[in-house]
């Protein structure tokens, strides 16, 4: 049995943002883990202190956990993530849906230094805050420091992509608020390994919560499935 480790992303409830896929995997004949990173599922106040090398250490452990082969699928910073794993190691297969490698809102890189004087940042306007929580699992708010870690987190990747090898495959959600198309082509672009592919879906930004969540999970696993197949 091949082995499938789900990374979620910043600010993201580690279930309930994966929507079908983690099943869907399961039912294509993948064992399936899906690790906590440090500060999320509870509450925002958690991501206070955690660093991104806390993030890094939780998703290597748990890659390391599985048996091989061992492919990865990251979520947003969960595909940074992954792409990290994915450079450190023999890895079967690499996904990345909307990797987090910039951000449309270019205030965010203003972190590093507002978080001194503006601890707390909103994932929307406060006052959507209930409605924004009544659709989504994930947090309506984090702190600034958090998103701090986010962006050092983001500065490292791309001199590790180049280092991936693995077959790979690059989801885009071309109607993402929160990351650009640019950052997700230049993800795919720093890929050093010539089996690489880069797909479009007319999703939201967690395309795992979108109408389209079952397509994207069905075509993630016949793509691992055809993949890992090709390796035995």
């Amino acid at each position: 049995m091949s082995n499938v480790l789900v990374l979620h992303g910043f600010t993201s409830h580690p279930i309930l943002t994966m929507g079908p896929l983690p099943e869907t995997l399961r039912k294509a004949g993948f064992n399936v883990a899906q690790p906590t990173l440090p500060g999320h599922g509870t509450r925002p106040e958690d991501l206070r202190g955690v660093r991104w090398q806390d993030w890094l250490q939780t998703a290597r452990e748990a890659y390391l956990a599985l048996p091989e082969p061992r492919a990865v699928v990251g979520l947003s910073m969960g595909g940074l993530l992954a792409g990290w794993l994915a450079a450190e190691h023999k890895t079967a297969a690499l996904v990345a849906l909307a990797p987090a490698l910039g951000l449309k809102n270019r205030m965010a890189y203003l972190a590093p230094l507002l978080h001194y004087f503006k601890p707390w940042a909103y994932s929307t306007d406060p006052a959507e805050e209930a409605k924004r929580r009544a659709q989504s699992p994930n947090y309506p708010n984090f702190p600034t420091s958090a998103l701090a870690q986010l962006i050092a987190l983001q500065q490292r990747i791309p001199e590790l992509l180049p280092r991936v090898w693995a077959p790979a495959l690059v989801l885009e959600a071309t109607h993402d608020d929160t990351v650009p198309e640019a950052a997700v082509r230049r993800y795919f672009a720093l890929i050093g390994g010539p089996h690489k592919e880069y797909r479009t879906y007319k999703s939201q930004h967690d395309m795992l919560l979108d109408p389209l969540a079952q397509q994207i999970s069905e075509d993630i696993a016949a793509w691992l499935q055809e993949k890992l197949a090709a390796q035995k």
